[in-house]
């Protein structure tokens, strides 16, 4: 009886499956943002598929990383402040946003190679590098991979190396706690409403009246898009993997800028501080009443100290 019962459960759990995989969007890119209808739009074809960026700016080049389900839209109140002085490079992460989703593991090494592919094919030999979250992992890993190619990094609420004790937040949490149960978090994915997401969001603000209806579309939209779940689902399996550079994190010579929200439900401030302590020479600017994602929560205030931090000799 209870073996019949599990074989249920399991086919039941495969109906499932296939029924998400079955109701996921095509991936059409945008030729524009409503949120931007300015901002210019290429493609990169890299060795694994192809990548949707955004262009702005002129100036010392700064190429700003996404975290962990976002996209370039994360980045849309650092467009106008720092374009005037930067050239900027906005990519959607390879299986994020409207980039393309290859049927690969999504590895740290995965993400850091990309990177090094879309400087190749812009022609960019070093840059600054931004990172959010997950993007801020991605960073200060590439910088270790790649030191020659890297002039500076800033780094908001980033990613630290033993990543999965590290995080607070409960939709994450709960996502990190299924990550290796078969079928399960592509499930968790898939069937994500947009109320769900919602709550999801408001974790990663201070400021819940920020998560307006609009914001949460143009989020909802991307998660429908065909191969997310299993995007989502590979990158959190291989998240830990980012361990084996976090080893060498005390040895990263690079200009580093840490920004931390005092109110982030993710990565709490303490780890902020574990970073700073580890990364030599580091500078840590704590912002108020902001959490997971300052630069889009306090934009003036970020904005400012990575103009000041980028325009040192």
């Amino acid at each position: 009886m209870l073996k019949r019962r599990h074989a249920g459960i399991l086919h039941l759990l495969t109906a499932l499956t296939l029924l998400v995989a079955g109701c996921g969007s095509p991936l059409v890119r945008p030729s524009r943002f409503d949120w931007n209808p300015a901002l210019e739009l290429r493609t990169a074809q890299l060795k694994e598929g192809t990548v949707l960026y955004a262009v702005a700016g002129d100036g010392p080049p700064i190429i700003l990383l996404h975290g962990f389900g976002g996209q370039i839209w994360n980045w849309e109140k650092q467009i106008s402040p720092l374009s005037g002085r930067h050239r900027l490079y906005i990519p959607d992460l390879l299986g994020y946003g409207y980039s393309d989703r290859p049927a690969v593991d999504y590895t740290p090494e995965l993400f850091i190679e990309s990177i090094r592919r879309l400087m190749d094919h812009v022609g960019l030999r070093t840059v600054s590098l931004i990172g959010n979250s997950m993007g801020g992992g991605i960073a200060w890993a590439f910088a270790l991979t790649h030191p020659q190619r890297v002039e500076k990094l800033v780094l908001i609420d980033s990613m630290p190396p033993d990543v999965v004790p590290a995080v607070r937040n409960p939709s994450f949490r709960r996502l990190l706690a299924i990550r290796n149960v078969p079928i399960l978090p592509y499930l968790a994915v898939g069937l994500h409403t947009r109320g769900m997401l919602r709550a999801t969001l408001k974790e990663m603000v201070f400021d819940d009246h920020l998560i307006t209806d609009p914001v949460v579309e143009r989020q909802y939209r991307i998660g429908r898009i065909e191969g997310t779940p299993r995007v989502m689902t590979s990158t959190m399996r291989q998240v830990e993997a980012v361990k084996r550079y976090g080893a060498a994190l005390s040895t990263l010579d690079k200009p580093t800028l840490i920004i931390w929200g005092d109110q982030d439900e993710v990565f709490p401030p303490a780890v902020g501080q574990e970073l700073h302590a580890t990364i030599r020479g580091s500078e840590l600017l704590v912002i108020k009443e902001s959490g997971h994602m300052p630069m889009w929560e306090r934009p003036d205030e970020t904005n400012r100290a990575i103009v000041e931090f980028l325009g040192r000799e």
